[in-house]
């Protein structure tokens, strides 16, 4: 049923020649019904993307490999136009012309979607993702426990690392229910863009869109302290002022809650510090030493049995060893740190690793492919041998 995609499992539905949706049928269908179907489809098999480009076919990706539908017609820039039109608001549509790419929100069928629109060779792109049907909770998402209790912090930031795709906006929004389910709390949310609507329980909520409601993150948090917030969610760290900002807010206590793109807890605090002259960096340390209390590393690797995703991490949480280091800029120590730590809820990414391996969670190849140091997780399942030998 796929095209070169034998190995593959899912069986997507037939669509008949005298179908709408058919190849012969390009000139005639109703391209608003066609977005409709093929977003239905992401949700009917479980698909976390969908790409839509000039002259291929819809192509989802299921259990992280992206497969081609084989009934479904070639998109044209016809078609392409016809779902920016459908897709974008007018601000959008003006953001795009200037931009050449623009992130949007988007709800249909009591489902959200997060949209990326661009350009590719002269034609449009877009890229559609399948946000949870609601928000989940920190259990919901088998989400380590000490991740609930750092939303019940009432200071400092936590960061979560990990590049693009990996359920970074997923983990924040279930932090962010597990204050509006036990804290009587204002939360701002500052996103690009909004993905997760929250429903008020137990908090109040401003949810703000960069380019809609807010000109930059660092405007928006320079002027956040004025609507006396208790928890800012901003979406990425991305400059200077991002950082100074986030620093500035927590040492006010307020909870921080955001993002930068890192792949280990030292690479973070090396990203984050380096964002200054040299002549600046001893201060930020300073700053990150004393108001940074976490930062989770997230990643997603494929189960060993069933279908679908499990998240690994990597935790270091800020403790006097931790803030003397950064102080002191032996960033080279982080690990070292870490480890000599686990029992206060610290660990290696590898470590977490070897565990879902020893639980059968996930499978050695898939461990020693997303792992740092493929020599560690071989040196702790030989250690571990030797145990239960």
């Amino acid at each position: 049923m796929l095209k070169n995609q034998e190995q593959a499992s899912v069986k997507f539905p037939e669509i008949s020649p005298d179908s709408e949706f058919h190849e012969s049928k390009w000139w005639s269908f109703d391209s608003e019904a066609y977005r409709n179907f093929l977003l239905h489809l992401m949700v009917e098999y479980d698909a976390s993307d969908m790409y839509i480009t000039f002259w291929e076919v819809p192509v989802l990706r299921i259990e992280q490999e992206a497969l081609r539908t084989q009934w479904a017609l070639k998109i044209t820039d016809g078609i392409l136009s016809d779902f920016e039109n459908l897709l974008l608001h007018d601000e959008d549509i003006d953001f795009f012309k200037k931009n050449q790419a623009v992130d949007l929100g988007y709800s249909l069928h009591w489902r959200r979607y997060r949209i990326n629109v661009s350009l590719q060779r002269w034609h449009i792109m877009i890229v559609a993702r399948l946000l949870a049907e609601k928000v989940p909770t920190i259990d919901e998402l088998w989400l380590p426990p000490i991740l609930k209790k750092l939303s019940h912090t009432s200071w400092w930031i936590i960061f979560l690392s990990w590049p693009t795709w990996s359920w970074k906006s997923t983990t924040l929004a279930a932090m962010v229910e597990e204050i509006n389910q036990t804290r009587y709390k204002h939360i701002i949310t500052i996103e690009d863009p909004i993905e997760y609507v929250f429903e008020p329980k137990k908090c109040v909520f401003e949810q703000k869109q960069l380019w809609r409601d807010v000109t930059s993150f660092a405007s928006a948090m320079k002027y956040a302290v004025r609507q006396r917030p208790d928890v800012i969610l901003f979406w990425e760290i991305r400059d200077p002022d991002s950082v100074r900002y986030a620093m500035s807010l927590a040492e006010t206590w307020h909870l921080v809650l955001t993002t930068v793109h890192s792949r280990s807890a030292e690479q973070a605090i090396n990203r984050l510090v380096s964002m200054f002259p040299t002549d600046e960096q001893p201060q930020i340390q300073n700053h990150l030493a004393e108001n940074m209390i976490a930062i989770i590393i997230q990643k997603l690797v494929k189960k060993a049995k069933g279908r679908g995703v499990i998240a690994v991490h990597e935790i270091l949480l800020n403790n006097t060893p931790v803030s003397n280091t950064i102080r002191d800029n032996k960033l080279n120590q982080i690990d070292n740190v870490i480890f000599t730590n686990r029992k206060y809820w610290m660990q290696l990414l590898d470590d977490c690793l070897v565990e879902h391996i020893v639980n059968w969670d996930i499978s050695l190849q898939t461990a020693l492919e997303n792992a740092r140091s493929q020599w560690s997780i071989k040196r702790w399942l030989e250690q571990l041998w030797v145990q239960f030998s």
